[in-house]
């Protein structure tokens, strides 16, 4: 039997859930690997329904800090992208602010005073057109270092997140830490740098990679990692040199045979 190539199908990809957390419908993931998204996803209906919110997100770090890619709640798909072009090094949650501390949920009004923060461009360019202006985020770490966040968000009229919504945060963060530990990245790392040896793709390469698994096209790749389009280009150059390959077919092909070996 074919093992589940979780590496190739667990992409958190930038999508918009419908309103509804707390139902299986409201819960579904319109792509091809619904198994490979349960974790992120029921992560995210489980913090629905911890806390009242009005937007979610779930989000992987890269070594450098940046998002790997976001699985969002009732957010458009415009504000990852906008987040990660233009306001994310504005933003005073931002994961690199975090890296050397042990913060697991703070809140964006503990960082930067509400006066302050209103006169932002991250708030009034980001923020206001987005309709939210309440921020938790929860960090996730492996061995001291972030690898994963969820951002919560409120609207105006929802205010402030209370101190005991916040410990109730606090209280599951360590079983989402350890979960995400245990069970969902072990198998996708160990494909990567699997992968990562056999052909020294760099970490961009591999990202590109796993969209071309997946059967994504150059601008749809452009879209989901934040990229030129002919930056896209210019990695598949690379990682068709380093394979060995000539056309996105063989691409696919070579790759999940030495995955499935």
């Amino acid at each position: 039997m074919r093992r589940r190539l979780w590496w190739a199908a667990a992409r958190f990809m930038p999508v918009t859930l419908p309103a509804v957390v707390d139902s299986e419908e409201g819960l579904r993931i319109m792509n091809d690997h619904p198994d490979a998204q349960r974790f992120q996803r029921e992560t995210l209906a489980l913090i629905g329904r911890l806390v009242p919110l009005s937007g979610s997100a779930f989000f992987l770090i890269n070594p450098d800090m940046r998002h790997a890619g976001t699985l969002l709640y009732n957010l458009p798909p415009d504000a990852e992208r906008e987040y990660c072009t233009e306001y994310g090094a504005l933003d005073p949650l931002h994961p690199e602010r975090f890296a050397g501390r042990d913060d697991t949920v703070v809140t964006l009004d503990s960082q930067i005073d509400p006066h302050f923060l209103r006169q932002t461009l991250y708030y009034q360019q980001f923020m206001v057109p987005h309709n939210h202006r309440y921020v938790a985020d929860m960090f996730f770490r492996r061995e001291g270092r972030i690898i994963a966040g969820i951002t919560i968000l409120r609207e105006a009229s929802m205010g402030d997140f209370r101190p005991q919504e916040l410990d109730l945060l606090r209280q599951v963060q360590p079983f989402i830490e350890f979960s995400l530990n245990a069970t969902y990245l072990p198998q996708r790392d160990r494909e990567r740098e699997g992968v990562a040896a056999t052909y020294g793709l760099t970490d961009r390469e591999l990202d590109v990679l796993e969209f071309v698994l997946r059967g994504g096209g150059n601008k749809e790749i452009a879209q989901r990692l934040s990229l030129g389009l002919a930056t896209v280009k210019t990695h598949l150059h690379h990682i068709f040199r380093k394979v060995g390959v000539r056309t996105r077919s063989e691409l696919v092909a070579r790759v999940l045979a030495d995955l499935n070996r």
